[in-house]
């Protein structure tokens, strides 16, 4: 497979490029990718901020996310605009802000926002504010 370099903060990321033909292996190895971050976001959520641990994990984390960016902007450059979560009937069957949600996101629409603004709909419902 052909790579290209992406440099970042002295660090240099060499990128896999995948051709226009696997454009599902792409959408399968960044929904992995997020999956991934958002497993290490916990585990480092969990360790003592303070440790060197801590800061080297976080580091890795960082460039974990700058190298799933380029792969979900060449996902975008292949045409692909949509979100990463909708089967093939069309239902969205995985939220963007529970738990975590993407990492890297390709879609053109702003899913988060509508549901943001339903939970803060459910939220004065809750408290009898609703309008």
């Amino acid at each position: 497979m052909d790579t290209y370099i992406v440099k970042y903060e002295g660090e240099t990321l060499e990128i896999d490029f995948y051709p226009r033909e696997s454009i599902e292996a792409l959408k399968g190895r960044i929904r992995l990718g997020n999956e991934k971050l958002n497993k290490a976001w916990d585990d480092i959520c969990k360790m003592d901020h303070n440790s060197q641990q801590w800061k080297d994990e976080f580091q890795r984390w960082h460039i974990a996310n700058i190298r799933l960016s380029a792969y979900c902007r060449q996902l975008t450059g292949m045409g692909f605009s949509g979100c990463l979560y909708i089967d093939n009937k069309g239902v969205k069957y995985k939220k963007c802000l529970e738990p975590l949600g993407c990492r890297v996101c390709p879609s053109s629409i702003s899913y988060w926002e509508a549901e943001l603004m339903s939970l803060e709909g459910e939220s004065k419902e809750e408290n009898g504010n609703a309008r």
